[in-house]
């Protein structure tokens, strides 16, 4: 059994940058995370996507204001999967750079799934089969959360996607369904609109962006509606179908119901907690009711000694 001060279950911005300072402050830290150093953000989220933007930002310049710049030319051709493979670049350069301030800073990484099986102690089962235990005054739970898609709407990677296929996908889609206009669905529906792809976001609630300010949805609605985007808000999911051409969405207003056909539907609704199967019932932890870990102002759980940083609390 290996002993530190410190374990952090969950490699992503809030893990890593946790476990880094637990280094500074002179503490031996390990972390742990079954899949990406830098999580989520820097693998399949935040940043590619980002690098994704920037293409498509190029792209629609290019397509629909190049006269503006004075920029003419009989054929354009935009290769998506080279912004694909571009972000995957940017993503995997970050990735090593989050290697090395471990490195740097002597902290242990075990790649590999976590368990608590008491409150100072985590099983690793490693990548290569073998296990671990680690033993730890001080764990911290980053372990993020997850998108979910309703089971009934049959997630497949192909026809019914969420943002880790869409992301990692090199073949644009001709046409596409986003349910949910959070953050997600509004970059996806700039990204693949600015590359020509027909898109309907579908938004549940009476605005696209609902968890920003009324102003700045209202804006972005008549900026992808200019675009071409066509937004359907307060519009509700009643079922997804997959079809030999794709998917049929229909869906719901108060006015009525209407089908819409694809090539893909991306769910995007919203995320749960990474808190299932770590042990963290076993131990006592208390969860809410949707299985965030419940937490006090110092990000401490009920149980001395572990604590819970990110997604996986629901908390900012």
């Amino acid at each position: 059994m290996k002993k530190y001060d410190v374990v952090v279950i969950g490699a992503g911005p809030g893990g890593y940058v946790a476990a880094i300072r637990a280094s500074q402050n002179g503490k031996k830290v390990a972390i742990v995370d079954k899949k990406w150093l830098g999580g989520v953000c820097l693998n399949v989220g935040c940043i590619p996507s980002k690098s994704l933007l920037k293409n498509a930002d190029l792209a629609y310049t290019l397509r629909k204001r190049s006269n503006e710049f004075g920029i003419a030319f009989d054929n354009l051709e935009l290769d998506y999967s080279a912004a694909v493979k571009r972000s995957r670049r940017v993503s995997n350069r970050l990735t090593k750079g989050v290697g090395f301030l471990m490195r740097k800073n002597n902290i242990e990484v075990f790649m590999g799934a976590a368990k608590l099986t008491a409150r100072d102690t985590v099983s690793v089962t490693l990548e290569d089969g073998s296990e671990k235990t680690l033993n730890a005054n001080n764990i911290v739970i980053a372990t993020g959360a997850y998108s979910f898609t309703p089971p009934v709407w049959e997630p497949d990677g192909e026809k019914v996607i969420s943002y880790t296929e869409a992301i990692l996908r090199e073949k644009l889609p001709s046409s596409v369904v986003i349910i949910g206009a959070g953050a997600i669905g509004a970059e996806f529906s700039t990204i693949w609109n600015s590359y020509g792809t027909v898109v309907h976001l579908v938004e549940m609630l009476p605005s696209i962006l609902p968890l920003e300010d009324p102003e700045i949805s209202k804006e972005l609605a008549k900026s992808f509606k200019k675009s071409g985007i066509n937004v359907l808000a307060g519009h509700k999911v009643e079922s997804v179908q997959k079809t030999d051409t794709g998917v049929s969405v229909t869906v719901s207003s108060e006015d009525g119901e209407k089908k819409i056909k694809s090539e893909q539907a991306l769910v995007a609704i919203g995320f749960r907690p990474n808190s299932s199967n770590i042990g963290l019932e076993d131990v006592g932890v208390e969860l809410d009711e949707k299985g965030f870990v419940n937490i006090n102002e110092d990000q401490s759980t009920n149980i001395s000694g572990i604590w819970a940083i990110g997604d996986v609390t629901g908390k900012l």
